[in-house]
């Protein structure tokens, strides 16, 4: 009997450790990307109705500081990817499928920038307003506004850099739903994105609300790609991602954003919905 119950706490302390939760402020109730700087911190983002900041939180969730984006709108901020020197932010919400104004906004980050405590006291030398650059797209493949219902395709809620690109993933709205996505590369040119399809691949969903792509990552030659269910890791081949395996996020929640730090964890961010709270979630991968 001992030893069962031994086995039975070690069971729980392993699930305790490789899940923990965080609450997050409610400035974030519309939580929908988050992605970690080269320093201890992250980068988060609001979607639509939000006007445009740029939030940064401690490894804990906790709020350090918001920066706004001059120069930038929040029409429907969807994802966020950090690479060294610059911040991408995806304005990709496209519901509808009639948008002709989509854009990625590009902010300059500072290496210098961070927080420490002194004191007791929390301190950080984040300014409080950051200039973008706004490069606007259009996907190559549509040629209405919106498309026919079989072929809604062009809402998107996940950007990620990879290898010098940014890879944008499409969301299904289609009628009836096929459960594909698109993944498009981009190219910053001088002003504009260069938007080329890439492949497409197939989610796991009876529906686009279960099976659509509501964030992703890039990290070592694997694309991590989230839903409210489940997390996908693809690996690139010959040019190609090819499905490695999936793993279940247990009780459906509204997971909005993705940040891959290794091939053994994540941070996972959910907004407000009647699912749950917003929070911050560690996984082991």
């Amino acid at each position: 009997m001992k030893k069962c119950w031994c086995i039975i706490v070690s069971f729980f302390f392993l699930v305790s450790c490789a899940t923990k939760k965080y609450k997050l402020s409610s400035e974030l109730n519309e939580i929908s990307g988050i992605d970690k700087s080269f320093r201890d911190f992250y980068f988060s983002i609001n979607d639509s109705g939000d006007d445009p900041f740029v939030y940064i939180l401690r490894q804990d969730g906790v709020l350090i500081h918001k920066m706004f984006v001059s120069g930038a709108k929040n029409i429907d901020w969807e994802d966020l990817s950090s690479q060294h020197d610059f911040l991408y932010i995806g304005d990709i919400g496209n519901n509808r499928n009639i948008r002709k104004d989509l854009a990625v906004y590009r902010i300059p980050v500072l290496k210098h920038w961070g927080w420490n405590h002194i004191d007791g006291k929390l301190n950080h030398n984040f300014p409080d307003t950051v200039k973008a650059e706004r490069y606007p797209f259009k996907y190559p493949d549509q040629k209405k506004f919106p498309p026919e219902l079989d072929n809604m395709n062009f809402d998107a809620e996940a950007l990620t850099y990879a290898d010098g690109k940014l890879l944008i993933l499409s969301k299904d709205r289609s009628r009836p739903y096929n459960a594909q996505c698109k993944i498009y590369e981009a190219n910053l040119l001088n002003s504009t994105l260069d938007v080329k399809f890439s492949q497409e691949i197939q989610l796991k969903g009876f529906s686009w609300l279960f099976g659509s792509a509501t964030s992703c990552d890039f990290l070592d030659n694997k694309l991590y790609i989230l839903t409210y269910k489940r997390l996908y890791i693809y690996e690139r081949m010959n040019g190609q991602f090819k499905l490695l395996r999936k793993k279940n996020l247990g009780h459906l929640q509204q997971w909005e954003g993705i940040c891959v730090e290794s091939e053994y964890e994540a941070r996972i961010v959910a907004e407000k919905s009647r699912l749950g709270k917003q929070k911050m979630k560690y996984i082991k991968l």
